[in-house]
């Protein structure tokens, strides 16, 4: 894998398999993997929009000194080589759902956000739309990452929009 500028990447593997699952390891030996988990029922009443759907997982397979995890400025770029070598060929649309379980969501998709803008400053083909959804006392932050040339693209925000509005 080349690194861009001055970001190095790691080198990953994909793997496949149902969740289109990519890994790699850091210097400190950590393994990230990265899913691709088909979720076309995000839209599944709408079979005519012609997009594949996937929620994009990021998550830590293996940390064997199961410590804190070290800040890793290559972690960030190899993930979005990650996202465009899964992304850019396709008319995919991506869900990134960040993880809610210990509250630090707004924080997760803060980072995301300066990791998704930093990265794809000169990119202009991806569209995020950032959403938060309420669900009793729990705050879920989700975005939409697709290509802004898709010819459904303004119909699938829209209702990326109202997801989770059709229960209220």
């Amino acid at each position: 894998m080349e690194s861009k500028g001055l970001d190095r990447v790691y080198k990953y593997t994909f793997a496949g398999g149902d969740f289109n699952s990519y890994y790699f390891t850091t210097v400190d030996n950590l393994t990230y993997e990265i899913k691709f988990v088909p979720s076309s029922d995000f839209f599944d009443a709408y079979p005519d929009l012609g997009v594949d759907v996937f929620e994009m997982v990021i998550s830590v397979a293996d940390n064997p000194t199961g410590g804190r995890l070290k800040a890793d400025s290559s972690v960030a770029p190899t993930i979005f080589a990650i996202f465009e070598a899964f992304f850019l060929p396709h008319q995919h649309a991506i869900v990134f759902i960040c993880d809610s379980s210990d509250g630090r969501q707004l924080v997760r998709h803060r980072k995301f956000g300066a990791w998704f803008y930093n990265k794809t400053a000169t990119n202009d083909l991806i569209a995020k739309i950032d959403r938060k959804i309420t669900d009793g006392d729990q705050i879920i932050m989700l975005s939409l990452l697709m290509n802004r040339l898709h010819p459904q693209l303004r119909r699938i925000v829209d209702m990326f929009m109202f997801l989770g509005e059709e229960e209220k």
